[in-house]
């Protein structure tokens, strides 16, 4: 993804001094951590809401695993169901019961869907 090693940043350094002089580059550093530590209050603001008013949500950590693995979240979105407890998605795409769930609970099968033919009928 972006890999910034010390070479990199030394020359982003370089750049920056160059183009905004020394004067102003501690003003921007102050400016930037500011908007950083303003974003990251306002996201802390936003999760505390949004798990206030949605308590069944999983772990930051868990919605950040399921999003790594686009499988494991079409594997653990149709294991759902109202009456069954919710479980963990690992990686790898193997689920494992929540707490309080019961050993060896079955998990319902995942069906796949009908294939779609590519061809609209309407356009012949």
């Amino acid at each position: 993804m972006l890999n910034l090693d010390p070479s990199k940043l030394l020359v982003i350094a370089v750049v920056a001094v160059i183009l905004l002089g020394p004067e102003r580059l501690p003003q921007l550093a102050r400016q930037a951590g500011a908007a950083w530590r303003s974003f990251n209050d306002f996201r802390h603001r936003m999760e505390t809401e949004v798990r206030s008013s949605i308590p069944d949500l999983p772990s930051s950590a868990e919605i950040a695993r399921l999003a790594r693995s686009p499988s494991a979240l079409l594997n653990h979105l149709s294991s759902l169901s109202p009456d069954e407890p919710p479980t963990s998605v690992d990686p790898s795409g193997n689920e494992s019961s929540v707490v309080g769930a019961p050993e060896g609970a079955p998990t319902p099968p995942i069906m796949n869907p009908e294939p779609v033919s590519p061809v609209d009928p309407g356009l012949n």
